[in-house]
């Protein structure tokens, strides 16, 4: 019985953020449809092709019930997304589902790697600021920073893909051939967040090491090494763990940029393809699926979160 009454307040947590997460995805679906429903052309006519008849778009009109009124359609693709059913894709003239799970795999990989390397760079880069606070270290680390920032990542992906492959030739410029081929859109899809990372790392660190009990570790003789790394880092490690876990997110939606960029086989790259072939099935079951994503690892943040700090079930 005490068990489960301490674990009420987290399964009531739980539901409420499982409604909210219902709501929104019921929501974006709701405004995707509406949005593609208000792109220029006739849908019909595009798919039917340039020779087509007007006979002949007209009947594709009526056999994809592009005819029926705008509020007939919209029930009907939303009681088709309840029941699982993104459409019939024009491109692969099945369900886009398939197509979608298939590429998966890359974008998990990608997205995985970036992670990775904001951990590996974010962290270290800014305990080194922190510990070497007003120093060159700092200044340096601080102007990195702000550069990275600033710079788009698909223009950082431009340069990476012209120094390290177009000029020195040591890594892949596209595709998949290999681990050597995640190292360049890694860098530039984690670029963003390594700065976040960073800075948000910096500031807790010079924080923590202004606190009673890091003094205290000092007057019993522990040097700055000993005292960053048994004391201080478990309390900067909360706030920086939850700011990647939240970016976690905007990295999937960062992908679709850097996938075209790098002719990287996830499925950002398919989403661009059906919007330039108005594959609107497709375009909409990816963008739904990244909402989803991103959802989920909210809610895991979220919850890792209140079961750190139990103060944040209230909320």
């Amino acid at each position: 019985m005490p068990a489960l009454a301490a674990s009420t307040p987290i399964l009531r947590f739980l539901g409420l953020r499982g409604l909210r997460a219902v709501a929104i995805a019921f929501a974006v679906a709701t405004i995707l449809f509406f949005l593609f429903s208000l792109v220029p052309g006739d849908q019909a006519a595009y798919l039917a092709g340039p020779g087509s008849t007007q006979a002949e778009i007209d009947r594709l009109r009526e056999s994809l019930g592009l005819n029926d009124p705008l509020l007939v359609q919209y029930f009907r693709h939303m009681s088709g997304l309840i029941q699982g059913d993104f459409g019939t894709s024009e491109t692969f003239k099945s369900g886009p589902l398939p197509f979608i799970l298939e590429r998966i795999p890359a974008t998990l990989a990608l997205t995985a790697s970036a992670i990775g390397l904001t951990i590996l760079i974010g962290i270290p880069a800014g305990l080194a600021a922190a510990m070497f606070h007003t120093r060159i270290p700092d200044l340096a680390i601080s102007v990195s920073v702000v550069a990275l920032l600033a710079v788009p990542n698909f223009w950082l992906g431009l340069l990476l893909l012209s120094f390290f492959s177009v000029q020195l030739g040591w890594l892949p410029s596209f595709g998949f051939s290999g681990p050597a081929s995640l190292i360049l859109p890694s860098l530039a899809l984690a670029a963003r967040l390594i700065a976040l990372v960073a800075r948000m790392t910096r500031g807790v660190t010079i924080d923590e090491l202004g606190k009673d009990y890091v003094r205290t570790a000092r007057s019993k003789g522990l040097g700055r090494t000993a005292i960053l790394l048994r004391h201080v880092l478990r309390n900067v490690m909360i706030p920086t763990l939850t700011v990647i876990g939240l970016q976690t997110g905007y990295l999937l939606g960062g992908s679709v940029v850097i996938e075209r960029l790098f002719a990287w086989p996830g499925i950002g790259d398919l989403m661009i393809n059906a919007i330039g072939q108005r594959d609107y099935a497709v375009a909409q079951a990816v963008t739904i699926m990244f909402v989803i994503a991103f959802l989920i690892i909210n809610l895991i943040v979220e919850l890792l979160y209140v079961l750190i700090n139990p103060r944040m079930r209230a909320a």
